[in-house]
């Protein structure tokens, strides 16, 4: 994979944690008054189901939107739900401390190595990411449009 396009998926991410992560942790630290222990937990979970809820319905998660990026199956179709939930666990256990950054680390090596720029969460969940325009014309030349 280009440098560009992982530095890109590397920024669409961390927006993704942040987009999600901030207005949890404020909620439930300031209304519901749980530790920081708690709110990470539930953080990761909401992580995973938001990740997954955002993919299904849209194709995209708000990171990815801004990065002009679409995730679907390894044929270039929509990924079904099961597979796309089972990508946003293991994306979300990224977060979990010393094992779970290891495996980000890997990850991100794995996207410079391989050439389709796959990483740990697409494998397992039999998922690739594209631009939003290299699906928008396979369509097109599905339909004879162009």
């Amino acid at each position: 994979m280009r440098k560009p396009e992982a530095a890109l998926r590397i920024l669409c991410g961390i927006l993704d944690g942040l987009i999600i992560m901030i207005p949890i942790q404020m909620i439930m630290m300031g209304i519901f008054n749980v530790s920081v222990r708690q709110a990470e937990l539930f953080f990761q979970f909401l992580f995973a189901v938001c990740g997954t809820l955002f993919t299904e319905y849209w194709g995209q998660s708000p990171g990815k939107y801004f990065g002009r990026l679409k995730c679907v199956d390894a044929g270039g179709g929509k990924a079904p739900i099961l597979y796309v939930g089972i990508r946003e666990l293991v994306k979300s256990l990224y977060i979990v401390p010393v094992f779970g950054w290891a495996a980000c680390a890997a990850s991100i090596a794995m996207m410079f190595v391989r050439k389709d720029g796959r990483m740990l969460h697409d494998l397992a969940g039999n998922t690739r990411v594209v631009y939003r325009f290299e699906v928008q014309r396979k369509g097109e030349e599905k339909d004879g449009s162009r």
